[in-house]
């Protein structure tokens, strides 16, 4: 892969999670070094023109813009849902077929339940081939490989925050396949979503990120051992993390939620614009 001075992000939401996108988005422009561009990308589950131009208005004085990506929802139809991932989640799934610029050889999708508190350049720029995709090992899913009948050795990943290499993607047809997945997917085998697809067809083709890059609620809340992270690498993501994932039904902007976290996603929630057409998300505020 060549260098870039942009870094292209991409997440993806419906009208629910609009502030929470935008949360997002500029905790990610406040910590990416200034001379770095950043070009945003929203796969769009559904936003109104009024939320779609708030998140445009949040992200204005960081000097970039968003691109919404329309997806065809019918290629979803047979996708099962829970009551906290909507279909929003899978279209992640399409990112190689939205973004069509060949010059554009990488991207980075960060799910928008997230902060970003360090510059996400550090794992942008590094080459990740031969693999297709890097990301970081679910804490709480560690065995689900094995579940599906997959793998009794390799990881399993939590795709809310994957660096992907757009051409090995393509190459390997990623996006075909996990259509063909969804159509003949049993509900165990998708139980959890589009994860399960992404983690069944490039098993053993990601590399391995610090779990800094997607401190999930079982490490930062000292819920599990994760005996299958090393000790030095989960006190440093626990320490310090790099982004924090907000993964699970409970959310900070949930009344009784409790997180250590929580005050920096309502510090970032102040630097987002006015203006707001609130969904039923929104209404926890």
């Amino acid at each position: 892969m060549s260098f870039s001075n942009t870094i292209h992000v991409v997440s993806s939401t419906d009208d629910n999670y609009v502030p929470h996108l935008g949360v997002m988005f500029v905790s990610l422009l406040e910590s990416t070094q200034k001379d770095r561009k950043v070009q945003l990308y929203v796969l769009n589950g559904g936003i109104t023109e009024k939320n779609k131009q708030w998140l445009q208005n949040t992200v204005a004085p960081y000097q970039t813009s968003i691109q919404f990506l329309d997806v065809d929802p019918k290629q979803y139809e047979n996708a099962v849902e829970s009551r906290h991932i909507t279909k929003a989640s899978y279209y992640r799934i399409s990112i190689p077929d939205l973004i069509s610029d060949t010059e554009i050889e990488k991207v980075l999708y960060i799910d928008s339940d997230t902060v970003v508190l360090e510059d996400v350049s550090t794992i942008y720029d590094q080459d990740i081939s031969p693999n297709i995709a890097a990301a970081v090992i679910d804490c709480g899913l560690h065995d689900r490989l094995e579940t599906l009948g997959v793998s009794k050795d390799a990881n399993y990943f939590n795709a809310g925050i994957m660096l992907i290499d757009l051409n090995s993607w393509r190459e390997n047809k990623i996006t075909e396949r996990a259509f063909d997945y969804i159509k003949h997917a049993t509900d165990e085998q998708l139980e959890y979503h589009d994860q399960d697809i992404l983690n069944t067809l490039l098993c053993n083709k990601w590399l391995e990120l610090h779990p800094k890059w997607n401190a999930q609620a079982y490490l930062l809340l000292k819920q599990r051992k994760l005996e299958f992270i090393d000790e030095i690498k989960k006190q440093e993501a626990s320490s310090k993390p790099a982004i924090v994932h907000f993964c699970g039904e409970e959310k900070p902007w949930l009344k009784g939620y409790v997180h250590p976290y929580k005050k920096t996603y309502y510090h970032f929630l102040a630097k987002t614009a006015s203006g707001l057409e609130r969904g039923a998300s929104a209404r926890n505020f």
